[in-house]
């Protein structure tokens, strides 16, 4: 029985990734290909945005509101968390908020807001970013 659903292609995917040997052609795009990606999706771990993050003050807590936090390390990718004494949780700055859970940066969440308020759509959108179009739409 066919599905109703098309899955969506990753638009970072080449078309020789599971090949075990490259010729330099296939290298050379593909290494130019993932340089252009990763300055389009740059890692949260050593950016300046986990210092801009770690620069915000925390009163209280995320979850109860309590104001007896203290430090309590930092998370895998050097965000610093805190714990209640109250409510017995940790949480980071970004505890409830919409970069929670998330692995992009939050300079990919700007820009992506801006291509929005271009009114670009969403087909375009996933194109500039080399998101899938599911990702885009989410």
């Amino acid at each position: 029985m066919k599905t109703k659903y098309k899955r969506n292609v990753s638009r970072r995917a080449t078309p020789w990734d599971n090949y075990q040997e490259l010729t330099p052609l296939q290298d050379f795009i593909k290494n130019r290909y993932l340089e252009a990606y990763e300055v389009r999706h740059p890692q949260i771990a050593g950016s300046k945005e986990i210092d801009l993050l770690n620069s915000y003050p925390v009163e209280f807590c995320k979850h109860c509101g309590s104001f007896h936090i203290k430090k309590y390390g930092f998370t895998n990718t050097g965000i610093q968390r805190y714990y209640c004494n109250d409510c017995k949780h940790s949480f980071t700055i970004i505890t409830n908020t919409i970069f929670q859970d998330r692995k992009i940066s939050i300079s990919e969440w700007i820009e992506y807001c801006l291509d929005l308020f271009r009114y670009e759509s969403l087909n375009v959108t996933s194109k500039t970013n080399k998101n899938a179009g599911t990702t885009t739409k989410y």
